[in-house]
C-alpha cells in the first residue's frame, strides 16, 4: 500500500507539473503575441511579468482546485480565478484603446474603473454569501471527487453581464477603427476585430460548453498568433507595397532602382518624362540611364550628385539635377544602385538671374566690380597662351558734373559712356564699370591700340559741351605679366599709373611701371608712420608771424614740420601730399589743432596772450571729422577764446555740398570762432563763398599779381576787392611778402596785415617767442 500510495502521488506531482510547464509556454506566447500584435514591439518586463503572472494565477487556482477536497477552499479559488479573468479583461481593453484610439477619456476610463470595481467587490462577496454561483461535490469513481459550479444566482448574471461590457469596450474602439479607416488599414483594424469577436465568443460560451482550460488557453494562444500573422507579416507587406508604389507616383523626382546585376526593378514615370522618353520603354531608360552614369563613373560610387542640361524640343534647356549611389544591404554586400532625377531648370534660372544681378551693374548694365574680376581671371585661365592688358579709366573731377548738371545727368553720362565704351571695343575685350565713373577693360595686348583708344576717348569726352567744366578722362595701363594675380590688384597697378599723370585738361593714357610701386609703397610707409609720429610728439607746429606794416606780430599762422629721428626737420612738402594721397591727412590736422590750441593756452597771462593763431582746415576734414564737435571741444578743454583760434578754409574745400558745409561753418562763426578765406580768387565762385559764408579774413597771395601779364589790370582787381572786403567789414591779409616795396604798395591800397619772408620765415615756437618778446613789451 506504501509503494501504491507514493506511485500515485508521483504520478500526481508529475502530472502537475507537466501541465503547469505547458500552460506556462502558452501564457508566455499569449503575452509576447499579444503584445505584438498591438503595439508591433516586445513587451517591456513590467508588462510582461503582470501579464504572465496573472495568468499564471489564473492557471495555477485551476490546479489546485482539481486537487482541492474542500468545498470553502475551491469556493475561494473559483471566486480569486473568476475575479482574475475580469481584470486580464480590463487589461485588454485598456492595451485595444491605447493602440486604437492612441488618447485617453478621464470620463470612460472612469466609467470603465468604476464597473470594473463593482465586479470586483461582487466576487470579494461571494466567498461569504454565494452571491454568483456555489460550489457542489459530486463522487466519481476515477477521482472520488469532482466540483460543480451553480451559477443560478442574480451576482452571476451581474458577472457576466460586466463582462459582456469589458467586451463591447474593447470591440468598440476597433469597430470605429475599422469604420473611418481605408485600404490597407481598415484590413489590419478588420483582423484584429475578427479575432478578438472569436475570442470573445470562445470565452462567453464557456459557460455553456465548459471548455478545458488547457484547450481554452491553447485557442486563445492560436486566435493571437493568427492575428500576428496577418497584422505583423501579411498586412505591412502588403501596406510596404502599396506604400512605395503610391510613393513612387507621386514624387516630384524621377526615380529609378537597378539590382546588382544592372536590371532596372522599379521606376516612376517622372524618370522618362524629365528624359524625353516615352513611358514604359525600360529598354531606351536604362540605355539613357547608363550613359549619365558611365560620364561620372557613377556606378563604382558609393554616391554622387551633379547637374546635366537636357536639350527640350523647343530648343530650350532643362537643367535636371543627377543623385545617384550604391544600395548595400546589412553586411555591406552590393544589392543594387538607385538613380534620382529632379527637375532643377526654375532654380537654375533664378540662379542665373541672381548671378547676373550680382556680378552687373544695374545702371549700365556692364560687369560690375565683383563680376569684372570673375570674368577676367575665367578669361585668363581659359586662354593662358594670350597676353592681356587691363586698363582702367577715370572722369577727372567727375564729381563737378554731379554739383553742374545733377546726379540724373551724370548717371545719364555714364550710361553714354559705358555704352560708347562696350560699342568702341573688340568683342573679345571684357569691360565693367568698377566703381562710379570709373571702367575696366580686358584686353589681349595685340589688339589693343593706344591711338585709337584716344581717339575713342575724346568722342566720349564730347558729350558734354558746357563753358563751365571741361570732361577729361585718364587712363592706366597694366601690363599683365602673371595670369594667376588677383585682377583687383592689376586694376590697382592700372590706377597707380593714372595716379601719376598730372592734373592736366587732356585725355592722358599712362603705363603703369615698377617705379610707381617704389614710391605707393614708399607713400604707405609714410602714412603707416603717422599714427606712431604722432604719439611720440614728433610733430611740432611753426609759427610764421602776421604782422602791421611796422613788423608788430598780430598772430601767426600754425605750420607743420615733422621732426623726424632718422632724417631731422621735414618741410611739409615731404609728406602732407602723401597723407593727403593715402586719406590720413585729417589724423595729421587733428594734431595739429590741438597743438595750436594748447600753445594758446600756454600764452595766457603772458604777453603774448593777444595774439591769435590760425590753423588749415583741408577739404577731406569736413568728411572724415566732427569739426564743430571738435573745435568747440578744444575751447572748453583748453578754456580759450575761440576768437583767438581762427580757423582757416581754401575755397576748394567748399566745393563739395557747400550748404552742409556752411551750415557747420555758421555754428562755428555764432560761437565766436572766426574764419579766414586763403587763396582767394584762385577757385570757381569767389564771389559766391563772399555772399554766403561768415568770413571775417581774406587772405591774398602775392602770387595773384606775378601770374599775368597784365599787372595793370590785376592791381584794379586787387584793389577792387580789398575796397570789397573792408566794405564787408572784413580784414584782409597779404601772405607771400617778400620786399619792402610790395610793403609799401599793399598799404597805400589799404591792406594793413602782412604775412612773408620778408618779415619772417616759419620759427619755432621758442624762437617766435624770442624774437617778439621785447616788441610785446612795448
Amino acid at each position: 500500500m506504501l509503494f501504491y500510495a507514493f506511485g500515485q502521488i508521483r504520478e500526481t506531482i508529475m502530472d502537475v507539473a507537466s501541465t503547469l510547464f505547458f500552460l506556462g509556454l502558452i501564457l508566455v506566447a499569449d503575452v509576447v503575441g499579444l503584445m505584438w500584435v498591438l503595439f508591433e514591439r516586445r513587451p517591456s518586463y513590467k508588462e510582461f511579468a503582470g501579464m504572465f503572472g496573472l495568468g499564471f494565477l489564473e492557471v495555477f487556482i485551476n490546479m489546485i482546485c482539481s486537487v482541492a477536497g474542500n468545498v470553502d477552499t475551491i469556493l475561494l479559488l473559483e471566486s480569486l480565478y473568476y475575479l482574475g479573468s475580469t481584470v486580464q479583461l480590463m487589461f485588454v481593453w485598456t492595451l485595444v484603446w491605447d493602440y486604437s484610439i492612441k488618447s485617453r477619456n478621464k470620463k470612460i476610463f472612469s466609467l470603465v474603473g468604476i464597473i470594473g470595481d463593482c465586479d470586483i467587490i461582487l466576487m470579494l462577496t461571494n466567498i461569504k454569501k454565494n452571491t454568483v454561483f456555489t460550489v457542489e461535490m459530486e463522487p466519481t469513481l476515477e477521482n472520488g471527487n469532482n466540483y460543480v459550479l451553480h451559477h443560478q444566482y442574480p451576482g452571476a448574471y451581474i458577472h457576466f453581464g460586466i463582462l459582456i461590457i469589458f467586451s463591447l469596450f474593447t470591440l468598440t474602439p476597433l469597430v470605429y477603427k475599422y469604420i473611418v479607416s481605408r485600404g490597407v488599414y481598415r484590413n489590419r483594424y478588420g483582423t484584429i476585430l475578427f479575432v478578438f469577436l472569436i475570442a470573445t465568443m470562445v470565452g462567453l460560451s464557456n459557460g455553456y460548453l465548459n471548455l478545458n482550460k488547457l484547450i481554452l488557453q491553447s485557442s486563445n494562444v492560436l486566435i493571437v498568433f493568427a492575428c500576428y500573422f496577418v497584422m505583423c507579416h501579411l498586412s505591412p507587406e502588403q501596406l510596404t507595397k502599396i506604400t512605395i508604389h503610391e510613393t513612387l507616383r507621386n514624387l516630384n523626382s524621377g526615380l529609378c532602382v537597378f539590382d546588382a546585376e544592372g536590371h532596372i526593378i522599379e521606376s516612376n514615370e517622372l524618370v522618362f518624362d524629365f528624359l524625353h522618353l516615352n513611358r514604359g520603354d525600360v529598354e531606351a531608360l536604362k540605355i539613357k540611364l547608363d550613359e549619365i552614369l558611365a560620364v561620372r563613373d557613377a556606378r563604382n560610387k558609393d554616391r554622387d550628385s551633379w547637374m546635366i542640361e537636357i536639350p527640350n524640343l523647343d530648343n530650350s534647356v532643362r537643367y535636371v539635377k543627377v543623385d545617384s549611389g550604391r544600395i548595400k544591404d546589412r553586411h555591406d554586400e552590393l544589392i543594387g544602385h538607385y538613380i534620382n532625377v529632379s527637375d532643377r531648370t526654375q532654380e537654375q534660372i533664378t540662379l542665373q538671374a541672381e548671378h547676373f544681378k550680382a556680378t552687373h551693374d544695374e545702371l549700365t548694365g556692364l560687369l560690375n566690380k565683383e563680376g569684372f574680376y570673375e570674368a577676367a581671371s575665367e578669361r585668363m585661365r581659359k586662354y593662358p597662351e594670350d597676353d592681356y592688358i587691363v586698363i582702367c579709366t577715370n572722369v577727372r573731377d567727375f564729381k563737378m558734373v554731379n554739383d553742374l548738371f545733377g546726379f540724373d545727368k551724370g548717371n545719364e553720362i555714364i550710361q553714354k559712356m559705358g555704352a560708347m565704351l562696350s560699342m568702341a571695343l573688340h568683342k573679345e575685350e571684357l569691360l565693367g564699370r568698377t566703381v562710379a565713373d570709373q571702367f575696366a577693360i580686358l584686353s589681349r595686348k595685340s589688339i589693343y591700340d593706344e591711338f585709337y583708344f584716344l581717339d575713342q576717348l575724346r568722342g566720349i569726352t564730347n558729350i558734354i559741351t558746357s563753358s563751365y567744366y571741361t570732361m577729361t578722362i585718364h587712363c592706366g595701363v597694366y601690363e599683365v605679366s602673371n595670369h594667376e594675380m588677383d585682377v583687383s590688384l592689376m586694376c590697382d597697378r592700372a590706377n597707380m599709373a593714372i595716379s601719376t599723370i598730372s592734373d592736366f585738361s587732356e585725355n592722358k593714357i599712362a603705363v603703369y611701371d615698377d617705379e610707381m610701386m617704389s614710391t605707393i609703397l614708399h607713400d604707405r610707409q609714410v602714412a603707416n608712420h603717422l599714427d606712431r609720429a604722432v604719439a611720440r610728439n614728433e610733430f611740432l607746429i611753426y609759427l610764421q608771424p602776421q604782422v602791421d606794416p611796422e613788423g608788430r606780430p598780430l598772430g601767426a599762422e600754425a605750420l607743420v614740420r615733422w621732426n623726424d629721428p632718422g632724417k631731422g626737420i621735414l618741410a611739409p612738402g615731404a609728406f602732407i601730399s602723401i597723407l593727403e594721397k593715402t586719406g590720413c591727412l585729417y589724423k595729421l590736422d587733428l594734431h595739429v589743432w590741438e597743438l595750436a590750441a594748447r600753445q594758446l593756452c600756454d600764452w595766457k597771462g603772458t604777453v603774448f596772450e593777444n595774439l591769435h593763431i590760425s590753423v588749415n582746415i583741408s577739404p577731406k576734414d569736413f568728411y572724415y571729422l566732427d569739426i564743430y564737435k571738435i573745435f568747440t571741444g578744444l575751447v572748453d578743454r583748453y578754456k580759450i577764446d575761440p576768437a583767438k583760434l581762427k580757423l582757416e578754409i581754401t575755397e576748394s574745400a567748399l566745393m563739395n555740398e557747400p550748404d552742409r558745409q556752411f551750415k557747420i561753418i555758421n555754428r562755428l562763426h555764432n560761437v565766436g570762432f572766426e574764419f579766414e578765406i586763403d587763396d582767394f580768387g584762385t577757385g570757381y565762385s569767389s564771389l559766391s563763398m563772399l555772399k554766403d559764408m561768415p568770413a571775417d579774413v581774406l587772405k591774398i597771395d602775392m602770387e595773384f599779381l606775378h601770374e599775368t601779364e597784365n599787372r595793370e589790370r590785376s592791381r584794379m582787381i586787387l584793389d577792387s576787392v580789398i575796397s570789397l572786403a573792408h566794405q564787408l567789414d572784413m580784414k584782409v591779409i597779404t601772405e607771400g611778402v617778400e620786399k619792402k616795396s610790395q610793403v609799401e604798395f599793399l598799404r597805400d591800397m589799404g591792406c594793413s596785415i602782412f604775412q612773408g619772408y620778408y618779415f619772417s620765415k616759419p620759427l619755432p615756437v621758442d624762437e617766435f617767442e624770442e624774437k617778439y618778446v621785447g616788441m610785446m613789451k612795448h
